[in-house]
C-alpha cells in the first residue's frame, strides 16, 4: 500500500454537504467515493423483502442497522485497487460501525488518513432541507430556490420530474437530528481523542469547505 494513498472519513449532519465534498475530492484526489447512503436508496427500489424492509427505515427517520452497513462496506473496500483511496461517506454513524471498518481497512492494508467533520447549526439544516429536491428518474440532488413548485420544474439532467425524499418531511428531519446526536456525535469524540477529528465550518460556500478540506491535506 502506497503511503500517501489518502483514506478519508466525512461526518456531518444531513444537509451538511458531506456527499458534495467527496464527490469532489473523489475527483480531484482520484478517490473511490463509498457513500452508504446511495447504495441504500439503491437497495430500497429493489422489489424485495430486504428492499422494502431498507425502504420503511429510511422513510421514517431510522438507521438501517449496523450488520447491514458493516456488509456493504466491507464488499466495496475489497473491491478497490490496492493503490487507490476512499472516501467514506455516510460511515461510520455509530460507535458500533468503527471496529468492523477497522478491521476490513487493517486487512487490506489500509488505514483512515483523516477524518473531517463538516458543522452546521440545526437552524441551516432546516432551511438547507427546505429546498432540496430529487429527480424521481436519475436521482439528482436539487436545490431549488423561491417559490417555484416541483411539479412545474424537470431535472435538468434528464428532463425527469423533481419531488421531495419522504425522509425531508419534518417529522423525519426531527427523528434523524435526534438520532445524529446521540448516535453520531460519540463518533466524533471517539476521532477527536485519537487526535484525528477536524472541524469544518459547512456553513461556507461550497468552494470555501473544499477550501477548508484540501489545506489538512
Amino acid at each position: 500500500m502506497p503511503t500517501n494513498v489518502l483514506h478519508i472519513i466525512l461526518l456531518g449532519p444531513q444537509a451538511s454537504g458531506k456527499g458534495t465534498q467527496a464527490k469532489f475530492l473523489s475527483q480531484e484526489f482520484n478517490l473511490v467515493h463509498l457513500e452508504t447512503g446511495r447504495i441504500l436508496r439503491q437497495m430500497k427500489k429493489e422489489k424485495d423483502a430486504l428492499g422494502e424492509r431498507i425502504g420503511q427505515i429510511i422513510d421514517q427517520g431510522e438507521m438501517v442497522p449496523s450488520e447491514l452497513i458493516e456488509k456493504i462496506v466491507e464488499k466495496k473496500v475489497y473491491s478497490v485497487p490496492v493503490e487507490q483511496g476512499i472516501v467514506f461517506d455516510g460511515t461510520p454513524r455509530r460507535l458500533s460501525e468503527i471496529p468492523s471498518l477497522e478491521k476490513v481497512l487493517k486487512k487490506n492494508g489500509r488505514e483512515i488518513t483523516h477524518v473531517f467533520f463538516i458543522k452546521i447549526s440545526e437552524k441551516e439544516i432546516i432551511k438547507r432541507l427546505s429546498k432540496r429536491y430529487f429527480c424521481r428518474n436519475c436521482g439528482k440532488i436539487l436545490v431549488i430556490e423561491g417559490k417555484d413548485q416541483e411539479k412545474d420544474l424537470k431535472c435538468p439532467a434528464c428532463q425527469g420530474s423533481l419531488g421531495r425524499r419522504q425522509d425531508d418531511v419534518p417529522e423525519a428531519i426531527s427523528k434523524r437530528l435526534a438520532l445524529y446526536q446521540e448516535k453520531t456525535l460519540p463518533v466524533l469524540e471517539y476521532y477527536r481523542q485519537q487526535n484525528k477529528l477536524i472541524e469544518i465550518n459547512g456553513e461556507q460556500s461550497m468552494s470555501g469547505v473544499l477550501k477548508s478540506i484540501k489545506s489538512f491535506l
